[in-house]
């Protein structure tokens, strides 16, 4: 039997060769274009009202350091942060309740046994819905609600002042900062800053400058209060039945017609260091993803907004890439046959052109680990290493779709802490 295979090569170019492409060459002409003044945003007239809301369940190892570390940035406005308690079970709260009792610009809120533990999303709006109510007088065009996890820190002093400055902008609806894995140190972690450093990063830029479809992630976040009051209108800001509801968010901020931002700063986090961990949290993400896809992309509701054709194209294009893995391992089976005899494959592009073909994602890694500081030495044994590392989405898409195919409910997993970390000094 024989099977002509040029059908993968074609889509292979599409969806990997001339976007990968695009995206390094991009990138690499943006970041070496030197930059504009910001005119009226380097005067720091008009910042808005920032508040940071930080979910925190049993975040004991974590949650003080954060706080402190957040606190300490300077920002001319006013600066809040609102600590989520969701009944945790060992001493977050009390860190809580002694950080709000310590600095005045510390807000609590915390939940009780019958409203908590139902998800992310579930505390974001409870914590939104908190701040409306105790700030009813606010101008919410001019309010700017951030979210933070437990454990992200910003890395750069001016952090702070450089989103208040990119909200002075009107049109800006929403913001995304670049994350960074703290640990790195462990290999696996490591693995996961590459993802973070290059595939989000590089691509963030290039749609920041492109077709505008920046994605909102869950951790330094922001979007504009007003934008949320819009949202509420057609149910909770945040869809709690959404696993990623930080993409659910973000596409529908962008059928609103709303502007999304990528901030160039940096936010770190950990990583998870095992196998089984890593496994838990990105099946949630990949879940979350196929969830996204079938309530925007399936049902046609991007092709029908009334947005810019360029962003509906790669909105379209980001949230059907899951299916690049599965042509991946498709393509693995197939010369698997091939080689058991059971099939012969017929291709006409040569055997180089197909090599390249597969490892067109490496410029853009080399790139952006370049561009992130990590040392040329260290580059040199990391990507070969994410090469490999990359493959573990296609167990994870697996799981995601048989997840959904057997109509399990969605249910939020917490990724646990491990470094346990003295208050900063």
């Amino acid at each position: 039997m024989r099977l002509s295979t040029e059908f993968l090569t074609y889509f292979f170019l599409a969806y990997c060769v001339f976007y990968n492409l695009f995206l390094s060459v991009s990138f690499l002409a943006f970041r070496l274009r030197p930059k504009r003044g910001r005119g009226a945003f380097g005067k720091n007239e008009g910042l808005p009202i920032i508040t940071l809301m930080i979910p925190a369940l049993n975040e004991e190892r974590v949650l003080r350091r954060t706080v402190e570390r957040l606190l300490a940035l300077p920002y001319p406005g006013r600066f809040e942060i609102l600590i989520i308690d969701d009944n945790s079970d060992d001493a977050t709260g009390d860190i809580a309740r002694e950080l709000c009792a310590q600095y005045e610009n510390v807000l609590l809120l915390q939940r009780g046994p019958e409203r908590s533990r139902k998800g992310k999303g579930d505390v974001l709006n409870h914590g939104f819905s908190f701040l409306r109510a105790t700030f009813p007088e606010r101008d919410e065009r001019r309010w700017i609600i951030g979210v933070f996890d437990a454990d992200g820190r910003p890395t750069e002093e001016d952090f702070l002042l450089e989103v208040g400055q990119t909200f002075t902008d009107h049109t800006v609806a929403a913001a995304q900062c670049g994350v960074r894995i703290r640990n790195g140190y462990h290999l696996l972690a490591a693995l996961q800053d590459v993802e973070f450093a290059t595939f989000s990063f590089v691509t963030q830029t290039v749609r920041d400058r492109t077709s505008g479809a920046v994605a909102l992630g869950g951790n330094g976040q922001f979007i504009r209060a007003s934008v949320l009051t819009e949202l509420s209108r057609e149910g909770p800001c945040w869809d709690g039945s959404i696993l990623t509801e930080d993409l659910d968010i973000g596409t529908r901020i962008h059928l609103l017609g709303g502007r999304i931002r990528f901030i160039d700063r940096w936010v770190e986090q950990e990583g998870v260091e095992s196998i089984r961990a890593l496994f838990c949290q990105r099946h949630r993400w990949a879940w979350g993803t196929l969830q996204v896809f079938l309530k925007y992309f399936l049902s046609g509701r991007i092709l029908r907004a009334k947005i810019p054709l360029a962003k509906k194209l790669d909105l379209h294009y980001y949230l059907s890439f899951w299916t690049v893995p599965f042509v991946v391992l498709f393509s693995f089976l197939l010369s698997l046959l091939s080689l058991s005899g059971i099939v012969e494959i017929v291709n006409r592009f040569g055997p180089l052109f197909l090599i390249a073909n597969s490892f067109s994602f490496i410029p853009m890694m080399v790139l952006g680990l370049l561009w992130a500081r990590v040392p040329v030495k260290k580059i040199l044994y990391l990507v070969p290493l994410a090469v490999l590392y990359a493959y573990h989405w296609i167990p994870v898409l697996v799981a995601g779709w048989i997840s959904i195919l057997s109509h399990r409910r969605p249910h939020w997993t917490k990724t646990e802490r491990f470094v346990i970390e003295e208050p900063a000094k």
